[in-house]
């Protein structure tokens, strides 16, 4: 609240009175990103996501007068990837198959027989 000679004794008051009230209308959209991006998250991916904002105030006192700057940041949650399985060789590459595990089926190619009338 503030009172007739405009003290601000409370911190809702002092939030919407920094930057000439941009600062909480900047929270308020970040809010509101958070809270579309939590609900896009579990259209698409379910789960429990989790969103994060921090906000920062920082005085400083000169000569008298108190200055506050003010940032804020944001986390969004992040979908999930996908895990790829590869495996080592013997000499530290990557393979899409094990190396060490033979294979079931092999690769035939025959000749094609020629056609017979019967």
């Amino acid at each position: 609240m503030s009172n007739s000679n405009g003290e601000l004794k409370s911190f809702g008051t002092l939030i919407q009175s920094l930057e000439e009230g941009q600062f909480h209308s900047d929270l308020t959209d970040e809010i509101t990103a958070i809270t579309k991006a939590l609900q896009n998250h579990v259209i698409n991916h379910g789960g429990s996501p989790k969103g994060k904002l921090d906000l920062s105030l920082k005085f400083q006192l000169k000569s008298g007068v108190i200055t506050i700057s003010t940032t804020t940041s944001t986390s969004l949650p992040v979908a999930p990837r996908s895990q790829s399985i590869l495996w080592a060789d013997d000499k530290g590459n990557l393979c899409r198959q094990n190396p060490r595990q033979r294979d079931m089926f092999t690769d035939v190619n025959a000749e094609e027989a020629e056609t017979r009338a019967v």
